[in-house]
């Protein structure tokens, strides 16, 4: 399976590759959407990644919140359920939501409303479900 620089490349790249694409045909794409997609790629390819089950660099990225990621890692084995393109992004996105909730519950003592009928809540999830997607294609590949 290709390594953590690798798929940070690949998805970089062909991140790049359609916004240049965009940017010779013409169409415009400098919006607040473009901008709340581009955000959920950056987490779910350097953050979020199907590689959080293992002792990776995307683990390790996560510093001394990694703690978090360790139920996680103890339940999903590498290379299954976490590499389904959308199921394992899901999943990681749920969990990963639930104990950000549960925090902002506990201090707060409410759930912010607004936030889960916005449309750019599926825009940023639909970047971070792309950038995992690539990331399960390239390790198809090898």
């Amino acid at each position: 399976m290709p390594g953590y620089n690798t798929h940070r490349i690949f998805n970089y790249s062909l991140f790049i590759a359609s916004a240049a694409l965009l940017y010779v045909w013409k169409i415009p794409v400098v919006n607040l959407k473009l901008l709340v997609f581009i955000a959920g790629f950056y987490i779910g390819t350097d953050f979020i990644t199907p590689d959080l089950d293992t002792d990776s660099t995307a683990i390790k990225r996560w510093g001394r919140l990694k703690i978090l990621w360790l139920p996680y890692k103890w339940t999903f084995r590498h290379g299954q359920s976490s590499h389904n393109i959308v199921y394992g992004a899901v999943v990681r996105i749920l969990y990963i939501s639930t104990i950000l909730l549960g925090a902002y519950y506990l201090l707060f003592n409410s759930l912010p409303q607004a936030m889960f009928s916005s449309i750019y809540v599926f825009i940023f999830l639909a970047g971070i479900i792309t950038a995992n997607a690539l990331h399960v294609m390239l390790d198809s590949l090898f």
